[in-house]
């Protein structure tokens, strides 16, 4: 009797085995051997077609979903490093909707860098990940002298140089350097103005690995992110000046600074499948105190060539920008 009942004990964990592993043993030995060769090569190339072809050719084989993770490892691997330009990042994001959440961190931290946009006077109006240098000319309506600023990026699409001009026809120049690490990816290091000595920053990340806090002198950004890894909220302090910037699918919506509270409002352009910022309205009380508007010419790849912006029904600048590449 107690023998009976070790032998369907036995048969009872036979049938519990994966369909994967059974699958194995019922394969002619010829077989076994031609998928174990074929697995042991795209495992020693360790590249992502490797791994494609293996895949394809044996969609029914025992190692089918170690495959498939040793796939996934690969294509994080090909992505999150220091040879991927910004372009072949945000392609990959852009074709594969259920992108690697490594990747997804990975652009994360980089897109969150403080020099990613530039502001003026309450306008986030950013690069769209341009690389190369930009031009940049801000004509005034009330005749007040224009500016022209510049910009640099690197193939990462961080800024690396900029020279902003002041309201009194000054220039000032800044360079910026990145650390890196293949966890966390890119981070700002060094900013240094023009004859001055460069600033370090402080660099740290929360318990998921994405970028909680940059501090450099007396200016610091913190990052808060959703329940899905998104960033929800960014508050940058520049000595006892606070901005806070309230997010929703990677777009500011909401601004509070200086006690004034500032509603964001944007336009869908399905030619590029961005959305662009086309107004920011003054709120007090709940009630819209004041209005600025924005006008843009873009390119095919979604970048601001030129921007008309106004104040409470009056054209207040004109930028435009020209891009190197």
């Amino acid at each position: 009797m107690k023998r009976q009942a070790l032998l369907s004990l036995l048969a009872a964990a036979s049938m519990a085995l994966p369909v994967a592993a059974q699958t194995e043993d019922t394969q002619p030995t010829n077989v076994r051997q031609e998928e174990r060769t074929a697995y042991n090569t795209a495992r020693k190339l360790g590249t992502v077609d490797a791994w494609d072809i293996f895949i394809n050719n044996y969609p029914e084989s025992f190692y089918i979903e170690q495959a498939r993770k040793n796939r996934d490892n690969a294509i994080v691997v090909s992505y999150c490093n220091k040879e991927t330009t910004l372009d072949r990042l945000v392609q990959y994001i852009e074709e594969n909707t259920a992108h690697e959440p490594r990747i997804r961190l990975f652009y994360a931290n980089l897109v969150n860098n403080p020099t990613h946009s530039f502001r003026y006077e309450h306008m986030d109006i950013g690069f769209n990940g341009c690389t190369g240098r930009v031009n940049e000319h801000i004509e005034f309506a009330n005749g007040a002298k224009p500016r022209d600023n510049y910009f640099v990026f690197n193939d990462k699409g961080l800024l690396i140089e900029q020279s902003v001009m002041g309201s009194k026809g000054n220039s000032r120049v800044a360079t910026y350097t990145y650390g890196y690490d293949n966890l966390h990816g890119y981070s700002l290091k060094t900013c240094k103005m023009k004859d001055e000595k460069p600033s370090t920053s402080v660099v740290t990340y929360d318990d998921n690995d994405k970028l909680q806090s940059i501090a450099i002198d007396e200016s610091k950004w913190s990052y808060t992110y959703n329940e899905y890894g998104s960033l929800s909220k960014l508050v940058s302090q520049a000595g006892k000046s606070v901005r806070t910037l309230v997010y929703n699918d990677g777009y500011i919506i909401r601004e509070e600074t200086a006690g004034k509270v500032y509603r964001y409002l944007y336009d869908y352009d399905s030619a590029t499948q961005k959305r662009f910022l086309i107004g920011i309205n003054e709120i007090q009380d709940g009630v819209v105190v004041h209005e600025r508007k924005v006008n843009y010419t873009i390119d095919t790849r979604g970048r601001i060539t030129r921007a008309e912006i106004s104040y409470d029904g009056a054209l207040q600048m004109t930028i435009t920008r020209q891009f190197a590449n």
